[in-house]
């Protein structure tokens, strides 16, 4: 397969998927409702909320996907299916870490492993539809977040308080909505 062969599937992935805004706005706005979460609700049920967001997320995601027609034949066969949901299933490998921080009480961290990790998941995506935005995006969660957690302490100084998660969620859904809305308009 030759390089503009190449960077042609990857355009029409692109175009397929609309830059992936499905999947965008749909964890964007559980990133938003965590958030609201963790300023009305106990750390353990807003940890619960963040670790499982996804459950809600991901079916939403795949039925506008289909309605947009995504879920079509893809371009570029069987091989770049695969490596689209290799990319896409790499964001599941943090979850036993936010498992064992939910059990371990360390509730508060959980928005921000999290957020860290997808920044490092959405970097692929820069290759895949071929977009410096994702880039943009993953520099501004990391940052975002870097801040939100750095000003933010709890009662005991070590851990971050429930109000610090809120924004770290509310950031992150921010910039993921943001980035949809974008793609939207491109």
């Amino acid at each position: 397969m030759e390089a503009n062969e190449i960077l042609s599937i990857l355009d029409g992935l692109a175009e397929l998927n609309s830059y992936g805004v499905a999947f965008l706005m749909s964890f964007g706005v559980t990133w938003l409702i965590c958030g609201v979460f963790w300023q009305k609700t106990s750390a353990n049920t807003a940890g619960y909320a963040t670790l499982f967001q996804g459950l809600a997320a991901l079916p939403v995601a795949l039925l506008i996907s289909y309605f947009m027609g995504a879920l079509t034949e893809r371009p570029g066969g069987d091989i770049f299916s695969n490596l689209v949901m290799t990319i896409a299933m790499s964001q599941m490998l943090i979850l036993p870490l936010i498992i064992v921080m939910q059990a371990k009480k360390h509730h508060s961290l959980i928005p921000f492993v999290f957020s860290a990790s997808l920044t490092i998941h959405f970097v692929m995506y820069f290759w895949l539809y071929q977009t410096w935005i994702y880039i943009a995006m993953s520099v501004a969660i990391a940052a975002g977040v870097a801040v939100i957690y750095g000003m933010g302490t709890g009662q005991d100084k070590t851990m971050p308080s429930k109000n610090t998660a809120a924004y770290c969620c509310f950031f992150t859904g921010a910039v993921l909505a943001v980035t949809g809305a974008i793609f939207l308009l491109i």
